[in-house]
């Protein structure tokens, strides 16, 4: 018989016979298969099974049923992390996609899937296809191994090397180079047979480190230059303003105002000031009228959508707008006149918020402080670095912000104590030290400020215009917050939800923890529970700061959807505008920002780990203490305690036992020993490799 007529054979019984399995020994028996045939045979089922028209699980065969076929966007971040499983975003849900199914997709490809299981931890799917491939090029370093050359990505979740087949071991002169990759051949992840590309690019030796930044900026298409057009339409801007503009605003210039940003900062989009009065006081929040320059469908306003944001890459910034506007014209530098849109806010004498008032204004700052400078002031009450006047307004403001901050966790807003990363870098760039930052009290009051804007904004905005922009959090999914308070309850945390609304219950659970290596642990995986913020024409509220209504305001010159609202309260609010956006153009510039959100985040992230990877490989072979943050079926997941540097630990490395990862009580234990490793648990550990992330091996 002809192998279609045994495929189709097969299939039919199997479909007829759905409710069963069969192993290939009963099918054979079945279909009374030869010796001769017996190979033929299995050639036969393994091709269905590619062709994903039948199903083997374990040893045995059935038929596939009848799924519903659907479109989403493949996400190996997970495996990136040495998961055994990957995600599917659709439309609807995000679906687990373990690595046998995952065929030879890799991440940000478009993938057609079906859904194999749903159980209250969500849904299981299959790719069936992959449909567009978002990853032709291919960046990585250059190394050879057992006759081959291969790359390894600059991504981490590009999850598999790259074999090179334009290279032979010979050429030395390509070896330890950063390179650009075509891909050629994808591969096949279920027989282990990698990609396959060719040399497209040579970008430059991987060991300088200044190659880090051309590598990021090549893996996410990022823009290192403006176009001359749009270069040569900022240069028409005139740093004077003229008489007829600043009669239609409000003039602030005698007002003591000041911007606070960090010591590098080079744009300054939001300056501040404060007056008391008979009845409280007044919070003034001043914010660049990048609007009044950029105008709608203008060149530039073209180019920032595209841009999206501005990416901050260490010591790079790929700006939204050109220099001339971001750095100088729009930029609330002191003792320059600068036109703004400020927001006032008028409280009494118990700081309740009595009137708030939106207007065009006029400002000239008197001054440009840095975190560290306020923080100084805050902590003895005197700075000489700053003017007595305004030393005075600050302790003010000072009493203000905090009143702000515990009206803010009172109504259950969410703060997770996980600090960033900064860098110390030599004269060759190459990072020498590796610091964690933390949110003080001077990052604490501007934020308050901010908030108090962009929540007023956002409920002007739903009120008045026909269509907006809006930053939203949605609440979070309950299968996953679910995981989560298991999770915690493992490690004697309460986190119940019956009787409380949700943003309090989390709150509490975070006030319970007292702790700061517990902070490190559980913020950071509580984080990973919730949703990610986003940008949207639908007004449904932000969990994370439970607000009904809440945009983004505050940096026109750095994000576009502010840039946005700022034309929405010139459209709407004071009425300069007769043309009005379409809920069609709100939705593509809500879509196009956060897509940039997330490539810029992407981005910066990718950065800090290429640094980072550069930093341990100096340390290879050194002991460091660290805490354990997380685990999987394969690795204990820890944190450097000396610097904020993630890793793992292979369980297969741990030799002394057989080490198991129990997922409902969250920790690992040895098989014949009963060792036990738990989240928060300090560990000593030795840098061992470094490549995609690094590898430690554990000492004690």
């Amino acid at each position: 018989m002809s192998k279609r007529y045994k495929s189709e054979l097969i299939l039919d019984f199997l479909r007829k016979n759905s409710n069963k399995e069969f192993t290939i020994r009963k099918l054979a028996k079945i279909f009374k298969i030869t010796k001769r045939d017996y190979k033929d045979f299995q050639k036969t089922l393994s091709t269905l099974e590619k062709k994903n028209t039948i199903i083997r699980k374990g040893k045995k065969y059935h038929s596939q049923p009848i799924y519903k076929k659907i479109i989403g966007t493949f996400d190996a971040s997970a495996l990136a992390n040495n998961y055994s499983f990957g995600f599917v975003k659709t439309d609807k849900e995000d679906v687990k996609i373990f690595d046998r199914d995952c065929l030879n997709a890799y991440h940000n490809d478009i993938v057609e899937l079906i859904i194999t299981k749903r159980n209250h931890r969500g849904a299981t799917g299959k790719i069936l296809k992959v449909i567009e491939r978002k990853n032709e090029y291919i960046i990585g370093n250059i190394y050879k191994l057992n006759g081959k050359v291969f790359i390894i990505p600059d991504n981490p979740k590009i999850d598999n090397h790259i074999e090179l087949m334009d290279l032979l071991v010979n050429h030395d002169e390509y070896l330890d180079k950063k390179v650009t990759v075509y891909i050629t051949n994808w591969g096949d992840r279920t027989n282990n047979i990698l990609p396959k590309g060719k040399v497209a690019e040579i970008l430059g030796d991987a060991n300088d480190p200044n190659i880090d930044f051309l590598s990021v900026l090549k893996q996410y298409d990022l823009p290192k230059d403006f176009p001359q057009d749009i270069i040569d339409e900022s240069l028409e801007f005139q740093e004077h303003i003229d008489s007829t503009e600043i009669r239609k605003r409000k003039d602030f210039r005698n007002l003591i105002t000041f911007t606070i940003d960090p010591i590098t900062a080079k744009d300054f989009d939001d300056a501040i000031s404060f007056e008391e009065t008979l009845a409280g006081c007044k919070l003034y929040v001043h914010i660049a009228d990048v609007s009044c320059y950029v105008e709608v469908d203008s060149p530039i306003f073209k180019e920032a959508f595209e841009r999206g944001t501005s990416v901050y890459l260490l010591q790079n910034v790929i700006p939204m707008l050109p220099t001339k506007i971001s750095n100088n014209i729009c930029s609330l530098q002191p003792d320059k006149d600068r036109l703004t849109v400020s927001i006032i806010v008028e409280y009494d004498k118990n700081f309740t918020a009595t009137n708030r008032e939106l207007v065009s204004s006029i400002i000239r700052s008197d001054a440009r402080l840095n975190y560290q400078q306020v923080d100084k002031l805050f902590e003895r009450n005197e700075n000489r670095e700053i003017e007595p006047k305004i030393q005075e307004v600050l302790l003010k403001m000072r009493l203000l912000a905090n009143h702000l901050t515990q009206k803010r966790y009172a109504r259950g807003s969410l703060d997770f104590d996980l600090p960033d990363s900064e860098f110390e870098f030599d004269e060759n760039g190459s990072p020498v030290n590796i610091l964690r930052t933390i949110q003080t009290e001077s990052h604490l009051l501007i934020e308050e400020f901010m908030l108090e804007a962009n929540q007023y904004i956002a409920e002007l905005i739903a009120k008045k215009c026909n269509s907006a922009i809006f930053r939203i959090h949605e609440p979070p999914d309950p299968a996953k917050i679910g995981e989560f308070a298991l999770l915690v309850k493992s490690y004697n945390y309460n986190l119940n939800f019956a009787h409380k609304n949700q943003n309090l219950a989390l709150k509490q659970f975070l006030n319970s923890i007292k702790d700061v290596n517990h902070h490190r642990v559980f913020d950071s995986l509580l984080l990973r529970s919730l949703m990610k913020a986003k940008y949207s024409y639908r007004n449904i509220g932000h969990f994370g700061l439970a607000l009904k209504s809440y945009t983004h305001f505050t940096s026109p010159i750095r994000r576009f959807p502010d840039l946005i609202v700022h034309h929405l309260l010139k459209q709407y609010v004071f009425g300069w505008s007769i043309a009005k956006f379409s809920l069609q153009e709100i939705k593509t510039f809500a879509q196009r920002s956060s897509e940039m959100e997330v490539v810029a985040m992407n981005a910066e992230r990718t950065l800090g780990n290429l640094k980072k990877n550069r930093f341990m490989k100096e340390n290879i072979g050194k002991d460091f203490k660290a805490l354990i943050v997380n685990f999987n079926n394969k690795n204990i997941f820890v944190e450097l305690d000396k610097y904020p540097i993630e890793g793992f630990i292979p369980l297969s490395s741990i030799t002394d036992d057989f080490y198991q990862f129990n997922n409902k009580k969250y920790f690992v234990i040895g098989k014949r020993k009963s060792r036990k490793f738990f989240l928060c648990q300090q560990v000593q550990v030795r840098v061992k490799r470094v490549e995609h992330n690094i590898e430690f091996e554990l000492i004690k």
